[in-house]
């Protein structure tokens, strides 16, 4: 439902505007007459505080009343002030009145210490700590202790283990490992090979020498027949290259363009489980094509060094640079 109108027509009242400072056309006189007012209100609110402190008494009332009607002529700053000071009395006074209301006993840190120096003194009027320590020790039912420069006495001393540092272990290599900032720019010769088609067919080579060396020994010990199928290269020490990781890389990626064009192939030694690479793959076992990424560290290369125990003459030998003399 809609709100009823007013008689004014529904219309708010505008508030009145006050007139202060010159335009309230206050004279000095009058301005004389109320800051005497003031100050005498603040005379009698000073003496009457024990009874605007008490709640049972209409003492604040009445105080806060005659300020308000005083205040009701001040326009000018001068009597705001005063009016102001004396509002922060009567506050002061009622904070105290509000105070005595609770039951709950309440301290603060002055009337402590006023107590304090009134009891816990010695004959000349000072300070006695010792007095304080005897008075209070009666709230505490736990043994002081006592403690020495080093440490508790009911404690064993301990003893400070020195740490001895682990000498760190440097591995030095003969060979000289390449730096990949040191690139140079050749002119490619039109009818040469580049250099990764020189990389995959000295790893095809490479693999059918180790391949006809090791059929060589099985057909010496006899081991031929029934054999085939672990015929091949070991394929870490094929690809590895003790003395440089790049050119380990370089090995690896070029088996993988022999392994796609159906070159080589690789599978496990059925005696051992480990890698091994054939000559040629057999087409009716090739997979279908796939990419896979292979992560490969310089730790990791140290690490399948050492560990399968490559030399220079195991697999693809080691190419020099060209460019340096």
């Amino acid at each position: 439902m809609p709100r009823k109108k007013d008689n004014d027509g529904g219309k708010k009242k505008k508030k009145e505007r006050i007139k202060v400072m010159s335009e309230s056309g206050q004279t000095d006189a009058e301005r004389r007459l109320i800051r005497k007012k003031q100050r005498s209100l603040h005379k009698t609110i000073e003496e009457a505080g024990d009874d605007i402190e008490d709640a049972t008494k209409s003492t604040f009332d009445d105080k806060r009343d005659e300020n308000n009607e005083v205040f009701e002529k001040v326009f000018y700053a001068r009597e705001a002030a005063l009016d102001g000071e004396n509002m922060a009395l009567i506050a002061s006074k009622a904070s105290k009145q509000a105070n005595k209301l609770v039951s709950v006993d309440r301290y603060d840190i002055s009337s402590v210490i006023k107590a304090l120096r009134r009891k816990v003194v010695d004959d000349r009027g000072n300070f006695s700590w010792s007095k304080l320590g005897v008075a209070s020790g009666r709230c505490f039912n736990t043994v002081p202790k006592v403690y020495f420069m080093n440490g508790p006495s009911g404690k064993p001393r301990l003893t400070k283990v020195v740490k001895e540092k682990k000498k760190r272990v440097r591995i030095d290599e003969e060979a000289v490992e390449e730096n990949p900032d040191e690139i140079l720019t050749q002119k490619k010769d039109k009818n040469g090979l580049s250099g990764m088609e020189d990389i995959i067919k000295s790893v095809s080579a490479t693999l059918e020498n180790t391949v006809k060396k090791r059929r060589k020994v099985m057909e010496t010990k006899k081991l031929g027949k029934g054999k085939g199928e672990d015929e091949g290269a070991c394929l870490v020490k094929l690809v590895v290259n003790p003395k440089s990781f790049t050119q380990t890389a370089e090995n690896i990626l070029a088996l993988s363009f022999n392994v796609k064009s159906g070159k080589a192939g690789l599978s496990k030694n059925s005696t051992t489980g480990l890698p091994i690479a054939k000559e040629k793959a057999n087409a009716n076992q090739m997979p279908m094509s796939k990419q896979s990424v292979l992560s490969l560290n310089m730790k990791q290369w140290r690490d399948m060094v050492e560990h399968y125990k490559v030399g220079e003459e195991d697999g693809v030998k080691n190419r020099r640079n060209k460019n340096k003399k």
